[in-house]
């Protein structure tokens, strides 16, 4: 399935799966998500997220089990090939990010750090965003709160234009590996409006099956929640930690 779902003109490994999830599908876990104790949150600078699977640090993560309302995507994961060509062993993912962004929120171009197998998987819910992606430049690189790497501070992307940019619709799955994963940096713009002619969007086509509205080119952004699943190489469980002791 994900290997017909690749994005034409984009670089090699995008593909992006419209109504991979139903509405209905889409309610339930935002249900979940907002319902989690207050403590599962983490307040960053701009937007709040939640941790599953485990705290991730360069020396690995200790594995925690992921609750059933995120593992039970992985038989369709499965089904549509995402985690194909990695390790045999590790065919599903370990690890989530519950981000949640409110209109005019964003995040700074980054990739995701070394700790991760070269695949991330995302399913967008309530809201759409337009993903900005631009080659990573020869410049140091600081680790941000949730373990990936953004640019050096001083480096943003405002005024800079994006060498492609991807419409994320709710319900849908994104799926980015190998070259563009690892030659890419992605980052939302903070703002409230996204003009659909600008930015070399690519994926219009599987966005907006009917086009761009004549009368309107702009869609107006809403609170929007992200999974964000991935597969950290280096694991070590709870019980082999009080056996070492």
């Amino acid at each position: 399935m994900i290997a017909s779902s690749k994005v034409v003109n984009a670089p090699a490994s995008v593909y992006y799966l419209p109504d991979f999830i139903t509405p209905a599908e889409e309610q339930a876990l935002i249900d979940k998500v907002l319902s989690a104790p207050k403590p599962k949150w983490v307040y960053l600078k701009n937007r709040r997220l939640q941790n599953w699977g485990g705290i991730v640090n360069e020396k690995g993560m200790i594995a925690e089990l992921l609750p059933c309302w995120l593992s039970d995507m992985f038989p369709r994961f499965q089904e549509a090939g995402v985690f194909d060509g990695l390790d045999a062993t590790k065919r599903v993912p370990n690890h989530c990010f519950v981000n949640e962004y409110l209109a005019g929120q964003g995040i700074m171009p980054h990739k995701d750090g070394p700790a991760y197998l070269p695949t991330v998987a995302t399913v967008s819910l309530s809201s759409h965003c337009v993903l900005e992606f631009y080659k990573v430049p020869d410049k140091a690189e600081k680790l941000m709160d949730d373990g990936s790497l953004s640019l050096s501070v001083g480096d943003n992307h405002q005024g800079q234009e994006p060498e492609f940019s991807l419409l994320v619709q709710p319900r849908s799955l994104l799926v980015l590996k190998e070259d563009v994963y690892n030659k890419y940096m992605h980052g939302i713009r903070e703002t409230t409006l996204d003009d659909l002619r600008k930015g070399n969007i690519l994926n219009l086509a599987e966005a907006l099956p009917n086009g761009i509205p004549d009368d309107c080119s702009t869609l107006e952004r809403g609170t929007r929640i992200s999974l964000t699943f991935r597969i950290v190489q280096k694991t070590l469980s709870t019980k082999n930690i009080f056996i070492r002791r």
